[in-house]
């Protein structure tokens, strides 16, 4: 006893507590920022039978990729993602995840909308490319209802079907439940990819993507 008091009284045996009490500090701490939600764990990407998949259905490489319909960058990168899956036919699928920018974007929801509402009459992929392919007619406008509503006629849908899926909570949950994934996931901005369940730099032209995209396969 005598020994470790003194062992305490000492510079070192000073040093030593004071590192035992910062130790037990920073236990305490993680199990509170655990329960409280502070540290964020890492999410795993599932695929289920609700996604949107284009592309080969058995290929090695599965690209997700979490976008806002109304932004410029996710409709200049649009020409960049089709060049790939051409360039890679039997490797690599496409799944497509909304995270709808709705603090700058005030037509991202009710685009992200219309595509589901396009996918309950099997024409997901159809609407996905129209609004891209248009971004700059509806995007910006007051309006942009009723350009959607003229792309659902131009792809030969239901329109009063249409109209009403527009309007589905469980539409609006769906495409709600990949945004809070996607913030689950670190996503702060679009498009963000993920190459086999990995968070990738967005490449600059087809040649690097499709060197991820190889490399990724083998």
């Amino acid at each position: 006893m005598k020994k470790l008091q003194y062992f305490l009284r000492t510079g070192q045996g000073k040093f030593i507590a004071g590192l035992v009490v910062i130790f037990v500090a920073l236990f305490a701490w993680y199990f509170y920022a655990q329960s409280t939600g502070q540290i964020n764990k890492t999410e795993e990407i599932v695929i289920s039978n609700t996604d949107h998949i284009r592309g080969a259905q058995d290929g090695k490489v599965t690209m997700v990729e979490f976008a806002d319909f109304q932004c410029p960058a996710c409709g200049a990168y649009e020409p960049l993602v089709r060049k790939v899956l051409e360039d890679n036919p039997t490797t690599l699928k496409i799944v497509f995840r909304h995270f709808p920018l709705t603090q700058i974007h005030q037509n991202a929801l009710l685009a992200a909308k219309a595509a589901e509402a396009a996918g309950l009459q099997g024409k997901f992929w159809e609407m996905h490319d129209m609004l891209f392919d248009k971004q700059k007619d509806w995007s910006l406008g007051l309006n942009a209802h009723d350009f959607i509503i003229n792309y659902a006629t131009t792809l030969g849908l239901d329109i009063a079907k249409f109209s009403t899926d527009l309007n589905s909570s469980v539409i609006e949950k769906k495409i709600l439940a990949e945004y809070q994934e996607g913030v689950k996931l670190g996503i702060n901005g679009t498009p963000s990819f993920f190459v086999n369940g990995k968070k990738i730099q967005n490449p600059q032209s087809p040649e690097e993507f499709n060197k991820l995209i190889q490399e990724a396969a083998k």
